[in-house]
């Protein structure tokens, strides 16, 4: 019974842990959750990986929807990067049964740190705040010639109909499926950075199309993980149940400190993880 205890307050500590980055610093469960499981659960890695998907399905449809009401989300680019994605998420899952889970982990690793370099260095956020020049100063054109007044309401005139043409939005779609289905998380990390600079999309625009996909390919990448045994529903009952408060926590104090200082903080912290969990995979009676 105590073990069990441990147990339950290890996975609730976890879920209350990711839900707090999340807020903080706008990331998705997957990538903070997975190493916490494998570390301190020891959870099968592919159960690992295949409960923390279970995770992003409340996260990634409350923020949907916030971002739908605001109407912030590109239908006809959701409408084409969703068919694929959902695909690429469904053979993503099934591919990890073919990859051994030392390997799995192993390559979990390597996305944490590249995630983890990203923020220290701030490497996305530069990305974010250049397109943001870019179309305030697009914006201003448009309302110096006639006509584009309302397009460019909230970098919306970037996402317009003749950007959704063409396979490109297909092929992006099916890559960040395959890639949130093997590794589960939500895709978003491959999404975003493609909306904004081969699609001209603005950063609310991305943000809140991406999230609708994940939203919507988040539900058949956990029904995949669990048709193959890899998801576990106590333990993802658990981490929802701790994320919650975590994420109101988190984005409260995301209002309080530096943006600057909680990203890179948050990048060290995601270099020592993934460190910590290569280290925990090649030499496995490191004490962790």
């Amino acid at each position: 019974m105590q073990l069990e205890a441990f147990f339950i307050i290890k996975a609730l500590v976890i879920g209350l842990l990711t839900g707090l980055m999340s807020g903080c610093f706008g990331v998705g469960g997957g990538i903070v959750c997975t190493p916490l499981v494998r570390i301190f659960l020891a959870v099968d890695p592919h159960v690992a990986v295949g409960t923390t998907m279970a995770l992003i399905i409340p996260t990634s449809v409350a923020g949907a929807y916030n971002y739908w009401r605001k109407n912030q989300i590109d239908r006809a680019m959701s409408a084409k990067l969703a068919p694929t994605a959902v695909f690429g998420t469904i053979c993503g899952a099934a591919l990890t049964q073919f990859v051994e889970g030392q390997v799995l982990m192993l390559l979990f690793a390597l996305l944490v740190c590249i995630a983890g370099i990203d923020l220290s260095f701030s490497i996305g956020e530069n990305i974010k705040k250049k397109r943001e020049i870019e179309i305030g100063t697009a914006g201003e054109s448009s309302q110096a010639t006639a006509n584009d007044a309302g397009a460019s309401d909230a970098g919306a005139s970037d996402a317009g109909a003749q950007k959704t043409k063409g396979f490109g939005p297909y092929l992006v779609g099916l890559a960040a499926g395959l890639f949130a289905g093997f590794f589960g998380v939500g895709g978003g990390f491959l999404m975003v950075p493609c909306l904004l600079y081969f699609f001209r999309f603005g950063v609310k625009p991305a943000f809140g199309t991406s999230l609708i996909v994940i939203a919507v390919i988040s539900i058949p990448g956990t029904l995949s993980h669990f048709a193959l045994h890899h998801v576990n529903l106590l333990l993802a009952a658990l981490m929802i149940a701790g994320s919650i408060p975590g994420s109101l926590a988190g984005s409260a104090l995301a209002l309080k400190l530096k943006d600057s200082f909680l990203r890179k903080g948050f990048g060290v912290i995601m270099l020592i993880m993934s460190v910590v969990l290569a280290l925990r995979e090649l030499l496995p009676q490191t004490p962790f």
